[in-house]
């Protein structure tokens, strides 16, 4: 054999000869290796509203209809003023300026304390705890029933204002004039013959 060769074969690398017991332990820690963890996202949950959170929601809804009812008051009275002339001319009966202020005044500080009363009874309704549980509604589902429950109260509020106020103007109408049986008699007469009818 050459030097060469002999050099070739120092040069090889030999696997190392593992024991039975080397072999038994390299088998136990792969078969307990645990499996690789692989990044799951969490669920996404959904977003519930908490009982403050529906209050101030409830509170910014009521104070941003301030300026809305201002602007309904405004329009009430120009109604009411109309109306009230229009009455005045069938009946002969005139309101003064301070009468009509009092009046549109005294209907809508009655019309916010019934609005003010039925919002209340409204929220406590809404947000009192019931026994069955509820589904959690979502944010803008919340903003939703919310607006409606508003909307629709602040509708029945103006209809019972319009009824408030109509019923005053027909309480101030003067009773119509009692009339005999003969002077219904002597007028139905004259009509009958062109009396006290002008004539073109």
């Amino acid at each position: 054999m050459s030097d060469m060769q002999q050099t070739t074969e120092r040069s090889v690398i030999r696997p190392k000869q593992m024991t039975k017991e080397e072999l038994q332990k390299s088998v136990d820690r792969l078969s307990h290796q645990e499996p690789k963890q692989t990044d799951t996202k969490p669920p996404e949950k959904t977003a519930t509203i908490t009982k403050e959170q529906l209050e101030h929601r409830i509170k910014h809804l009521y104070d941003e209809s301030l300026a809305r009812r201002a602007k309904e008051r405004e329009e009430i009275a120009k109604q009411m003023d109309a109306a009230v002339q229009k009455g005045a001319t069938l009946t002969a009966t005139t309101l003064s300026k301070d009468e009509r202020q009092t009046m549109v005044r005294r209907l809508y500080d009655e019309s916010l304390q019934r609005k003010e009363h039925n919002f209340n009874e409204l929220y406590n309704r809404e947000t009192a705890p019931s026994k069955a549980p509820s589904k959690k509604l979502k944010p803008a589902e919340q903003q939703e029933v919310t607006s409606r429950l508003y909307k629709e109260g602040m509708e029945r509020e103006r209809e019972k204002h319009i009824a408030l106020y109509q019923k005053f103007v027909e309480d101030r109408r003067p009773p119509p004039a009692q009339r005999t049986p003969e002077e219904l008699a002597a007028s139905c007469d004259k009509m009958f013959h062109g009396e006290g009818v002008t004539q073109a």
